[in-house]
């Protein structure tokens, strides 16, 4: 393989075939797929490399995917047969989870994830922009029998932590308003050294000078028990967002153990209840698999009732899909029409219950920090639970206002200044 060499690295054939080049890199799926479209932009802008929007402008296209679930893949598999004729490279979890659909596709070049990390680059140079995502690690140490996404990532591998450290500072320096801590699972973080880390990672952060806000990705309830109480405390600090991202795919006992979960329902909601006691206004988004193998009526009637106990203030369905691969069991399944109408009747009790929370809020005021421009005229701004407030105003990125919260939209608030902070 051959080899390019600029400033202090040394560049993998792959760079070598890119660079030069205008790239097109369509990215989909999680927080941590955009983290590697990121890192390919800094390594590729190195070398020369321009990039465009529209594939239709571009010399190669990176395709960064998801395959989380059917519907996912089939949309990749599309995308795949209609850039048929272009230089195209894949990278994402279809290369290692579901590698032989690639063989329909002879011309298409595999950018494996490890490729891209084992390239060197300089921790203490980031993107500038509002968002920066970090990556703290990959993989995870999940059984979780319904996933592909491990046999993409595999067992966690953590990041060092001052290397973390040095990326959030540049980002910082570089503008950055809102951290995004991402990994497939981050209270997994340093059990691959023998000792769970989170907690000494976000203590570090917090330590961090500068005017910034870390909001953390998703962790798995089995992995964040051994560290809760640290946790929870790392978060009482002005730099993090009082916000948690903690799924818990199903409320029946019976369900999550064929899921492989290693938790029982009253431990995610022990897990909820610590956090709360710690920040009576945290938010707590879920994620939930409806429909899963042979789920009954009563299961899913667990999961309803689970909803409702939890109140959570973010909620994600997802309606079950057998993955080839998976080791989640296949007697039982269910029609895909019981499937939707769960996945509806939860949608209907979630958004219920997010509607009520968000309309409770309306007419009262708190504090926000714009974190990004959405179009012209017109803002995002999160408050310290991350509630997303629309503010219809050119603000810029990084201030801090007092806000009035004029009308719900289910997932965010919109609202109107009453008067600017420091």
């Amino acid at each position: 393989m051959g080899e390019l060499s600029g400033e202090s690295f040394t560049y993998p054939s792959w760079v070598q075939a890119l660079s030069g080049q205008k790239i097109c890199i369509l990215t989909f799926g999680c927080t941590y797929n955009e983290g590697d479209s990121d890192r390919l932009r800094q390594i590729l802008t190195r070398v020369g490399s321009l990039f465009v929007e529209d594939p239709q402008d571009a010399d190669a296209v990176i395709l960064n995917t998801c395959i989380v679930i059917e519907k996912t893949e089939r949309k990749m598999i599309r995308l795949l047969k209609d850039m048929e004729g272009q230089e195209i490279w894949v990278t994402g979890c279809l290369p290692g989870a579901r590698a032989a659909i690639l063989t329909e596709f002879p011309n298409v070049r595999v950018l494996s994830p490890d490729s891209i990390h084992a390239v060197d680059l300089d921790h203490n140079v980031a993107p500038s922009g509002p968002i920066t995502v970090v990556q703290i690690g990959s993989g995870c140490l999940g059984h979780c029998t319904y996933c592909i996404t491990r046999h993409a990532r595999g067992h966690i591998k953590s990041n060092p932590i001052e290397e973390i450290l040095s990326q959030i500072r540049a980002a910082v320096l570089g503008g950055a308003v809102e951290i995004r801590l991402t990994g497939q699972d981050l209270s997994a973080y340093g059990y691959d050294w023998g000792t769970p880390s989170l907690h000494i990672l976000l203590q570090a952060i917090g330590e961090i000078e500068g005017t910034f806000f870390v909001r953390l990705g998703m962790m798995n309830p089995a992995t964040l028990l051994p560290i809760i109480h640290e946790v929870a405390d790392a978060l009482d600090n002005d730099h993090f967002f009082s916000f948690v991202h903690l799924p818990v795919q199903s409320g029946s006992d019976h369900v999550l153990n064929r899921m492989g979960r290693e938790y029982d329902h009253s431990t995610y909601l022990m897990l909820v209840d610590i956090l709360r006691k710690k920040n009576p206004e945290i938010s707590i988004a879920t994620d939930l698999i409806v429909g899963f193998a042979a789920e009954s009526e009563d299961e899913f009637k667990e999961t309803c009732d689970l909803l409702v106990t939890l109140q959570p203030d973010g909620i994600n369905v997802t309606r079950y899909s057998f993955r080839p691969g998976s080791t989640a069991p296949r007697v039982g399944e269910l029609p895909d029409r019981i499937r939707k109408d769960r996945s509806r009747e939860l949608i209907r009790i979630g958004y219920g219950i997010l509607k009520e929370k968000k309309s409770a809020l309306v007419g009262k005021t708190g504090e926000v920090v714009i974190t990004e421009k959405l179009r012209e005229g017109t803002v995002m701004g999160r408050t310290r639970s991350y509630t997303g407030i629309v503010i219809a105003e050119d603000l810029p990125v990084g201030s801090r206002h007092l806000a009035e919260f004029t009308g719900e939209r289910t997932h965010y608030l919109t609202g109107r200044v009453v008067r600017s902070l420091l």
